[in-house]
């Protein structure tokens, strides 16, 4: 489990601003388990998103791709080992992508 920065909708980052008896703002960023927000910024980040490491990410080479299921759940499980996690990816009879991280 790692800890970290969290992200609300959209990807922006989650605030929970709390201020004191004289109004200044002491805390603002919601920190916690932040494996969920690590892998789907993998998941949907393209390569070259991230400055320090321009091959993380498997992006939208796969939408619309028909036939590429072995090789996007290939590419994800990589990723994702590249970042620490050992993963189980599958992708479900409905077409949904299902990623399980221990």
């Amino acid at each position: 489990m790692r800890r970290g920065i969290l992200l609300g909708a959209g990807g922006d980052l989650n605030v929970k601003v709390v201020r004191d008896s004289s109004g200044l703002i002491t805390q603002g960023l919601v920190v916690g388990e932040s494996d969920y927000d690590h892998v789907e910024l993998i998941v949907e980040s393209n390569q070259g998103d991230f400055k320090d490491y321009p091959v993380l990410g498997c992006g939208e080479k796969y939408l619309k791709s028909v036939g590429r299921i072995a090789e996007m759940r290939a590419d994800i499980l990589t990723q994702l080992e590249l970042d620490g996690y050992k993963a189980d990816v599958k992708v479900s009879d409905t077409g949904e992508l299902v990623i399980d991280v221990e």
